[in-house]
């Protein structure tokens, strides 16, 4: 599953903070299993394996996989399963209804949708048996999800493919098997069907024994009237394809739907959905603004619904690309884009009433259903969540930012959704319903700050108007709006002193110490690490002097007892950082004992910042400085060789999370250059230095600076233009700024000025350090004239205030999306206070975990320009 998306399962009702959502799991039962077989259900893995006993599987061969629809699923399983254990076959299924929906929703993975259970015959003529036996015991059920990796056998719910049996994995991790003469080959695991060329022979006579619907020849096909051009997307749902009419040329869109797959949380599949917006459209075929229905048919097995091609963007990417990001002198850009916002939303709102005059509400409208063209013409589209304008269903698919609990019905769902499509086209912030409530009267106090009062009173009518047309569906009670007649906070001490009583109000008392990112879960040592758990916020609080004894109690109680089963030996992500706060804490024959247990053991590939060699590095020499031993020094020369080995490798920037990008500070080579310059100024080695100015440079291609607006930021495989911390040129520019430090050159000073222009941003999508709004924290600390660094650090501390939250007398901090609060380095309120911190310090690595951040700093200081030569 996508990233971004887990986010969704971590929304935990009644709570502020992310949490695992209680999932009611159903469990599939397979009754009287004989003692002949062994059942293994390993908690990590959605699958539950029956190994028959005496039974010795090969390490691979050809496997049958079963298909099920959602409701036949726990009978075809109690079939099938009796069939196996009468005849001593080992197999597997899914463990549970929710894994069937996960496994089969619309961003799961491809390949592997629709497996139920999965048959492991001993050898070939088992396996053909076993296709004639399983295609007759299931024949009576409905069709199941076809299974794109595999070939299916006549035209039952049974599919076969070849591959391993068991787990063989080569040097990268890919999963294998053995060709003829017994060498590693990868086990493709595609969606489409393929098959090793050693098989072939045995593939040909399946063919000839397989009277399959799939293999026989068809009349011509409808989708021959069209010429597919291109593919937009492809989800387990079905593709997208961009193609024209043979006849007429007509651009059109044609939308695929594949039966029983792309599962929703109903679980209503892609069908089901399809149905709905064709029904829809017939409905609204003569409002204007809505998309045109051109046909809808059948095509095998699959389904397709052909609309018009509407040349334009949707609202999500006109906002990336048109709206004024950059503070210009005259504030023309912002007046231009507050006469475009308004002749959208005027038309959104005409559009919505036309809608529900005829019956229909959209159930999900926001930014990526609404298209606008050149002129600003707006045209609604994807209508699979429609529904009659009083219908009491809650939708199965809702966007997080444009939906509320408090709407009961289709039409009162769409008239919300527009009201935060008002405040997001202006103000392109996301927020859940849950935070809403606090950031609101952040959001139009900026909006009213940056357009004036004529535009803000125009936002705040369109939200009333919208409002009332919910109290026309039911009862309803709009959030009040405040807005205090003071300034927002821009004293940095103020800041940071009722950030720390936040968040020091809220620790836990579980292993978290704190409540973070959804990492905390999703990623190993993700509770304790420094980016996302407990050592990052106690780290903080311990260089802020902080008097909580929760943190001695956590390291005593939580950490001390998990530290040696830490696997991930990283900055960030693993024990390196943890050892940064055990050293702060006193814990120093712990550090230099699990030192020596690491240096016996490095040996990774990986020599990014975040989580690899550079890291580790980088927190050896501030160890070095600190106590003056050289064996730390050694360490990290040793560290240095690792690097120059693996650099060269393809693998030797992981990206390991879902967000990174393997540009810059912290999955890119400006964190191996940072490694670079500290350990030039531990040596005075010119190599070093030479070294990490080439690795720069390196980074640096990756980077595209705007003529207009004169800054510089990253361009990476998505073309995406990105300024943050991780993956985006601020982080560059602290490597930058950092080899001039130790170096006392000026070097890159036309780049960095132009990066150092990013403070002109108005807002970004999210508020946290190393994506988001704290990222711009470390400007300041980067600029060397008083007058421009006084100016910058306003600038983001009204920025920042977009973000920043009051409870009491204290501030919280929204976590990535602004979906839930956040006290992590990573997206919440430590890595804010760190980044202000480091304004106060003057020290733009005082984020980092390293040892004695104030005299690192004063210690790699460029001393005298007399240097080593090797």
């Amino acid at each position: 599953m996508e990233g971004n998306m887990l986010y969704h399962q971590y929304l935990k009702a009644n709570s502020e903070y992310f949490g695992k959502q209680e999932m009611t799991m159903n469990p599939y039962e397979v009754n009287n299993i004989p003692d002949t077989y062994t059942v293994i259900s390993d908690s990590n893995s959605v699958w539950k394996y029956y190994h028959a006993k005496d039974v010795s599987l090969p390490e691979q061969g050809w496997k049958i996989h079963l298909t099920s629809s959602f409701e036949d699923s726990q009978s075809v399983l109690d079939r099938v399963a009796r069939f196996c254990m009468d005849e001593k076959i080992e197999f597997k299924h899914l463990k549970d209804r929710h894994s069937f929906i996960n496994m089969n929703s619309k961003n799961a993975n491809r390949a592997s949708s629709g497996k139920f259970i999965t048959v492991y015959p001993a050898n070939e003529e088992i396996f053909v048996e076993l296709l004639k036996d399983l295609s007759e015991i299931t024949k009576d059920f409905k069709k199941g999800p076809y299974i794109l990796s595999d070939k299916r056998w006549e035209n039952s719910n049974v599919f076969y493919r070849y591959g391993g049996f068991k787990l063989i994995l080569n040097e990268q991790g890919d999963h294998c098997i053995r060709d003829e003469r017994g060498n590693l080959i990868k086990d493709q695991r595609t969606p489409f069907y393929q098959i090793p060329d050693f098989v072939k022979d045995f593939d040909d006579y399946l063919n000839t024994i397989n009277h399959s619907d799939d293999l026989e020849h068809k009349e011509e096909s409808h989708l021959a009237k069209y010429d597919i051009k291109t593919a937009l997307s492809y989800s387990n749902a079905g593709g997208v394809y961009l193609a024209t009419r043979k006849k007429d040329n007509l651009k059109v869109i044609i939308k695929e739907a594949r039966p029983n797959a792309g599962l929703d949380g109903g679980p209503r599949d892609a069908l089901e959905r399809q149905r709905i917006e064709y029904d829809a459209l017939k409905k609204l075929k003569n409002i204007s603004g809505v998309v045109n229905l051109i046909e809808y048919f059948q095509e095998w097995e699959h389904y397709f619904l052909v609309e018009e091609f509407i040349e334009g963007r949707d609202l999500r990417q006109w906002i990336a690309q048109e709206y004024p990001f950059l503070r210009d002198t005259d504030g023309g850009s912002i007046c231009d884009h507050a006469k475009n916002i308004k002749k959208i939303l005027l038309q959104l709102f005409a559009l919505t009433d036309q809608m529900h005059i005829n019956g229909v509400a959209m159930g999900d409208l926001q930014p990526a259903n609404v298209m606008v063209t050149e002129d600003l013409t707006v045209k609604i589209i994807d209508f699979e969540t429609a529904m009659p304008v009083d219908s009491e269903e809650r939708p199965k698919m809702e966007t997080i930012g444009f939906v509320s609990r408090e709407m009961r019905t289709g039409g009162s769902r769409d008239w919300f959704g527009l009201k935060r499509l008002v405040k997001y086209l202006a103000l392109p912030v996301l927020s859940s319903d849950d935070l809403d409530r606090y950031l609101q009267d952040n959001h139009l106090y900026w909006i009213k700050k940056n357009y004036g009062e004529s535009f803000y009173h125009f936002i705040l009518a369109l939200q009333k108007e919208c409002d009332e047309k919910i109290k026309g569906y039911h009862q309803y009670l709009p959030q009040e709006i405040i807005l205090y007649n003071k300034k927002r906070d821009l004293n940095l001490y103020s800041m940071i002193n009722k950030l720390i009583r936040g968040l020091e109000n809220n620790l836990t008392d579980d292993e978290r110490l704190i409540n973070g990112d959804i990492r905390q879960f999703e990623m190993s040592e993700g509770k304790f690490n420094f980016l996302t758990g407990g050592s990052g916020a106690a780290f903080m609080l311990t260089k802020c002097n902080s008097r909580s004894v929760n943190v001695d109690n956590w390291i005593q109680s939580f950490l001390m007892d998990n530290l040696s089963s830490v696997k991930d030996n990283g900055l960030l992500t693993g024990k390196t950082g943890m050892l940064a706060l055990l050293y702060e804490k006193g814990y120093k024959e712990v550090v230099l004992n699990e030192l020596n247990v690491l240096r016996n053991n490095v040996n990774d590939t990986n020599i990014a910042l975040r989580s690899g060699l550079s890291g580790i590095g980088l927190f050896l020499i501030s160890l070095y400085f600190e106590t003056e031993s050289t064996e730390y020094l050694e360490f990290a020369k040793e560290i240095e060789k690792l690097i120059e080995l693996n650099k060269v490798k393809e693998e030797s920037l992981k990206v390991n999370d879902w967000m990174a990008v393997g540009i810059g500070l912290i999955d890119g080579l400006s964190g191996v250059s940072l490694f670079y310059s500290a350990l030039y100024s531990a040596t005075n080695n010119k190599k070093y230095l030479e070294e990490a100015e080439l690795l720069l440079r390196k980074d640096l291609e990756k980077t595209k600076k705007d003529d207009v607006t004169g800054v510089l930021q990253t361009l990476d495989d998505r073309n995406r233009l990105l300024p943050y911390l991780s993956g985006g040129s601020i982080g560059v520019a602290v490597s930058i700024w950092f080899l001039n430090h130790v170096s006392g050159q000026d070097l890159f000073k036309e780049e960095l000025g132009a990066i150092v222009n990013l403070s002109k941003m108005r807002c970004t999508i999210s508020g946290g350090l190393f994506d988001g709004t704290g990222s711009f924290l470390l400007i300041p600390s980067m600029v060397d004239s008083g007058l421009d660094q006084k100016r910058i650090l306003m600038e983001i501390m009204n920025l920042l205030n977009i973000f920043l939250i009051k409870k009491n007398d204290y501030y919280v901090y929204p976590g990535q999306f602004s979906y839930r609060l956040s006290d992590d380095v990573y997206t919440g309120s430590s890595g804010i206070v760190l980044a202000l911190m480091g304004i106060v310090k003057s020290n733009p690595l005082y984020w980092l975990p390293l040892v004695n951040s104030d005299e690192f700093l004063v210690k790699t200081k460029m001393k005298n320009l007399s240097v080593t030569v090797n």
